[in-house]
């Protein structure tokens, strides 16, 4: 889904059947904006991102891990990552993530 300018983008509308991977919901010439639905106990192993990051929890519970430190995320915490910066994350419960990222 990458929607128009205005256009309303409900982040928690979820498809149950959909498998927890980043769907675009924004592309432009500065960013791009991503969510994510993890279903509880789902863990994304460590990655980085080649952009600077913000990651936004819109519902739920994470445990994002980066720099060794363990950041117990909730709905309405959000964290900026540097270009390259490594991280992990583990849903604690069922969860939306928003991923902002420079372009």
């Amino acid at each position: 889904m990458n929607t128009n300018a205005t256009e309303l983008i409900d982040l928690l509308q979820i498809d149950p059947d959909a498998e927890p991977k980043p769907s675009l919901l924004i592309q432009n010439d500065s960013f791009k904006v991503m969510r994510l639905v993890l279903p509880a106990g789902k863990t994304i192993p460590e990655h980085k991102a080649p952009k600077e990051i913000t990651v936004q929890c819109v519902s739920g519970s994470v445990d994002f891990t980066t720099k060794g430190e363990t950041h117990h995320m909730t709905t309405g915490k959000l964290l900026h990552l540097e270009p390259g910066e490594l991280h992990a994350l583990t849903a604690i419960e069922a969860s939306v993530m928003l991923v902002t990222m420079a372009k």
